[in-house]
């Protein structure tokens, strides 16, 4: 009787604490199959922040977390975050970052995507500007196309890639894994198509495939990677009766034309691939009634492509029903399953920030992902050097993929060798020098042995360098600039550098509406935004094997782009003030580029400019009615300065305050007047020409809804 009561008492546990199970044995999180658990908030559990709704998230699995960005806080329709966040499966665990800078705050944020090759999280702009709280001035300079942020590192990079598409919010982007980039489409009031980033060259690429599906807002892309192929369903304010995939190798959009389909009326579908099942799971919402009447209910959906066929899965409980744009759904492939982010509110339900997991069918142990093989490629004058890692046992064999081609899906494979199990080594001799490779490696089994659980697989590798990703240029006087840089990661073989230079034309603070009416121009003005940059030229026609290069050139008088320019912002006529003073310097881009040993050039690195860059490292902490404020010393030489703004209310009255009208030598300050109120700062750095640099990410003080920050910050606080 006393082992009766004993199991069922572990069995209660079970089912009211299930994510215990995992804790306690050291193993993934189980469930039964068909079933929704809720992981988060519980009674007992770790704490929620309560996050507002309209994020985005993507799971790292080799740190075995799911980072979150962005979103509005705990009110709903309140300011736009910029905070990142991880949340750990297994404890429900979550914990606020503080990193060195960040993209500006958004909404409608969702499909950001896990970059596995570089363990990077890839960020995506989304709506900014519109719920308070912000700058324009660090929008309209920090809001480019691609961000990313590396969860070791606590570091986020603006990537500025330059061309650069209108990426919108609420578009739709998958990860492809056998090609190592990301596919873009659609976004509310988008209409640029499908698009491809790739991240290890920092490039953009317009498909303009000969058929697409009807552009939308909302809706979600899922990369089956059993059939090679980026699924799209859904649609937020749209009826698209349709189920699209979308062949990269082929750039071909099908309509898959199932014979049943989930209902598709507005039903602001998530989605992500089941890479154990090797099915697409899909939570869409279902909406009843008009008006006050109003009512919806979430449903959970299985596609498979092979069969081109949706089942209904009717689990024996849905998560709690939630509205518009209030769900996350990723894949944990190191557990199993499915987990969504379903931010409920009332009438729906309680403010909730709640996470559920999904167990389509329970898994094997072989069938459980976990980083195995990692191949690395160094260059010679004529050959390439693949070496590899490998975690647990060997195959027999090894063979040796090669592929060439123009972009990484284009590389048409082929097997070019095999090598026994035990070697971790080979040598591709006679390439072509500045041509790009492609490779990875596969386990196989001798013909007299039939293979025994998962074929091994390693990531794509490339005979092309990684991108230099930080670089600092530093304004000495009107006539000098230097710019200098840190090798890119891995960068053994890499024998030199190309040092880039383009013209950029700028508006400045005194041009720009909205920012003038923030805070008073300086009498010299500052930079506001980005208008256009001219093409790029090369500076050193041949490669430097120095990380510093002194450019010679003349800032005095403000340059025009002379033809066509690589990229261009629009601005509407009652943005800008014809009778705002001009910016009186000229302002130039700098792009760096690695070469290797077999003479092949990296992709742009992000381009910097001739003022200073965002401070980092940016800390706040309130102090009996003062704020003390620090920060990092930024990199460039012959810094005057830096200068302290002050955020007073939500939406600009009063206005922006400046808090120390010349530059300030050191990197802390306090703010004796900040009193109880509410407020944001942000750093701005200063160089030797007077210029003022890009704004740092804002720190608060006294912040909007405080208590729920209690459990996760310290003294120093973002």
């Amino acid at each position: 009787m006393r082992r009766v009561r004993i199991f069922c008492l572990l069995a209660s546990l079970t089912s009211v604490f299930p994510v215990l199970v995992g804790v306690f044995a050291g193993e993934p999180l189980t469930q039964l199959a068909n079933t929704w658990v809720k992981r988060s908030p519980l009674p007992d559990g770790p704490p929620s922040p309560r996050l507002g709704y309209e994020a985005s998230w993507a799971y790292d699995p080799f740190s075995k977390l799911l980072i979150r960005w962005g979103g509005h806080n705990q009110g709903g329709g309140g300011e736009q975050h910029s905070e990142t966040w991880t949340f750990d499966p297994l404890t429900a665990r979550w914990t606020l970052k503080e990193p060195n800078d960040s993209p500006p705050g958004v909404c409608c944020a969702q499909q950001n995507v896990f970059d596995l090759s570089a363990r990077r999280f890839v960020r995506f702009p989304a709506f900014s500007g519109s719920h308070g709280w912000q700058w324009f001035r660090e929008i309209y300079l920090k809001n480019s196309s691609v961000w990313t942020y590396d969860l070791a590192a606590n570091r986020w990079r603006d990537m500025r890639p330059c061309p650069e598409p209108r990426v919108s919010p609420l578009r739709c982007a998958s990860w492809d894994s056998h090609h190592e980039v990301i596919v873009l489409f659609g976004g509310e009031g988008n209409s640029e198509g499908t698009l491809v980033y790739d991240p290890y060259t920092n490039t953009w690429t317009w498909q303009r495939p000969p058929e697409q599906p009807p552009f939308r807002s909302g809706g979600n892309l899922a990369y089956d990677s059993a059939r090679k192929l980026h699924i799209l369903f859904g649609s937020q304010f749209s009826d698209d009766p349709h189920t699209w995939a979308y062949d990269l190798v082929a750039n071909r959009w099908l309509d898959l034309k199932p014979e049943r389909l989930p209902p598709t009326d507005r039903n602001d579908a998530v989605l992500t691939y089941d890479s154990v099942n090797h099915v697409i799971i899909a939570v869409v919402k279902v909406g009843e009634g008009k008006g006050e009447e109003a009512k919806s209910r979430l449903e959970t959906w299985v596609f498979d492509t092979g069969k081109r066929q949706w089942t209904k899965m009717n689990p024996p409980r849905e998560p709690d029903p939630s509205g518009n744009r209030a769900r996350l759904l990723t894949f944990l492939p190191d557990h199993g399953l499915a987990i969504l982010e379903n931010r409920t509110h009332p009438p729906h339900g309680p403010a909730e920030q709640q996470i559920w997991t999904y167990c389509y069918a329970k898994p094997t142990p072989e069938s459980l992902w976990r980083p195995t093989t990692t191949l690395r490629v160094r260059t010679q004058t004529d050959s390439a050097v693949l070496t590899w890692n490998h975690e647990g046992q060997p195959p027999a064999q090894w063979a040796i993929y090669r592929g060439e081609g123009n972009q990484p899906w284009l590389s048409n494979y082929r097997r070019i060798a095999a090598v026994p199990g035990q070697q971790n080594r080979y040598e591709d001799r006679g390439l072509e020098r500045g041509r790009v490779y492609y490779y990875y490696v596969r386990g196989e089994a001798v013909s007299d042995k039939p293979a025994g659980g998962p074929v091994p697989e390693s990531n794509r590798a490339r005979t092309q360098p990684r991108i230099v990703e930080d670089v600092v240029v530093s304004v000495r006087n009107a006539q000098e600039v230097e710019i200098s840089w840190s090798p890119p990661a891995q960068s053994e073989d890499v024998v030199g550098y190309y040092v880039e230079r383009a013209i950029v034309e700028v508006l400045s603070g005194d041009q720009l509406v909205r920012l003038k009416k923030a805070v008073a121009p300086l009498a010299t003005t500052s930079v506001g935004a980005i208008r256009r940059i001219g093409p790029f030229e090369k500076l050193t026609a041949t490669p430097v094997t120095s990380t510093r290069f002194t450019d010679r050139v003349d800032l005095s008088k403000p340059q025009t782009i002379s033809g066509s320019s690589l990229w261009e912002r629009r601005f509407y006529k009652e943005e800008i003030d014809p009778e705002g003073k001009p910016y009186p310097w000229a302002v130039y881009a700098y792009r760096v580029r690695a070469v290797n040993a077999l003479g092949t050039v990296s992709g742009p690195s992000t381009y910097f400019l001739t003022i200073p860059s965002a401070p980092q490292w940016v800390f706040s902490r309130e102090r009996n009615g003062q704020c003390d404020l620090k920060w990092a010393k930024n990199p460039e030489a012959d810094l005057k300065g830096y200068r302290v703004y002050r955020l007073d209310s939500r939406f600009g009255a009063p206005p922006i305050t400046r808090l120390t009208p010349e530059p300030i030598n050191a990197t802390t300050f306090t703010d004796p007047t900040a009193g109880k109120a509410t407020r944001r700062y942000h750093i701005v750095a200063v160089d030797a020409l007077g210029q003022e640099g890009f704004p740092s990410m804002p720190v608060w003080y006294e912040r909007e809804w405080k208590s729920f920050y209690k459990p996760f910050i310290g003294e120093w606080h973002q």
